[in-house]
């Protein structure tokens, strides 16, 4: 909650700035100790684009910077008779809400397409607050993942960078290539890297030092995304598989009408 100014006195405590925007979360900013009326809080503005290559492109800053992480995923799965992973992840609908199962912080934006409320990250003592635009399409062989729009909320004008660039890029499939004893395989790789200008504040920080906390925020993110997959996806394939032999024992299993009728012949 912000701390009201006290101007009665001259030990006035730090005042807490809001965030703009909804879902926004509060950051504090140290101001003078004085007398006279506070200045006026430092703009803060949602750092937006659409999202581009992992790597650096041709056309990037000279001294642009890039950061980046991957995962991979490798989890056993179960398949039943005439079931298989092949036919879920068919339906991205079905994988996406599995993944994102909290309908407070997305929405569908378009077909295999959705805007996902990140959970806030801590970057060099900044709060910020991802929201991305993310897309599933299934082509042969698997599902892919990317982001097609980013939005950074949180951000004081002074860390903006002045250019940035987000790439995210993922696959999922289905690999039984170990041969039919070691069964089904859920296997998948995510690779997110970001390119950008430092912001002044940020050249002051070391480079092996910003490094580390750029990465290490980075494969927190991986590590989140690749969390939701392994329990997420797994838990509902069982569902989806329970739904289909359940279905098919339903069409096999004669009625009483139909038995009665049999008899009757």
């Amino acid at each position: 909650m912000a701390t009201a100014a006290n101007t009665s006195h001259c030990h006035r405590p730090w005042q807490l700035l809001p965030v703009p925007g909804s879902g926004s979360r509060r950051t504090g900013r140290p101001v003078a100790w004085t007398c006279r009326p506070p200045p006026p809080p430092p703009a803060r503005r949602a750092v937006r684009a659409k999202a581009g290559a992992a790597e650096v492109r041709p056309s990037s800053p000279p001294d642009a910077v890039t950061y980046s992480a991957s995962i991979s995923i490798d989890t056993p799965l179960y398949e039943a008779a005439g079931v298989s992973f092949d036919e879920y992840l068919q339906d991205p609908a079905r994988v996406f809400r599995a993944m994102f199962p909290d309908e407070s912080r997305s929405e569908r934006v378009g077909e295999g397409e959705w805007r996902v409320q990140m959970l806030p990250l801590l970057f060099l003592l900044r709060t910020v607050c991802p929201v991305v635009v993310m897309q599933l399409r299934h082509r042969a062989g698997g599902l892919e993942l990317r982001i097609t729009e980013w939005e950074l909320r949180g951000l004081d004008s002074g860390y903006a960078p002045s250019s940035f660039d987000l790439g995210v890029s993922g696959s999922l499939y289905a690999d039984r290539s170990r041969g039919r004893r070691a069964g089904c395989r859920m296997r998948g790789h995510l690779e997110i890297a970001i390119t950008f200008v430092l912001p002044p504040p940020l050249r002051l920080v070391p480079e092996p030092v910003l490094r580390g906390v750029v990465e290490s925020v980075l494969s927190r993110l991986a590590e989140k995304m690749k969390r939701d997959v392994d329990v997420g996806l797994t838990a509902d394939f069982q569902k989806f598989r329970r739904e289909k032999v359940a279905a098919a024992a339903s069409r096999d299993t004669p009625t009483l009408d139909a038995t009665a009728s049999g008899r009757d012949e």
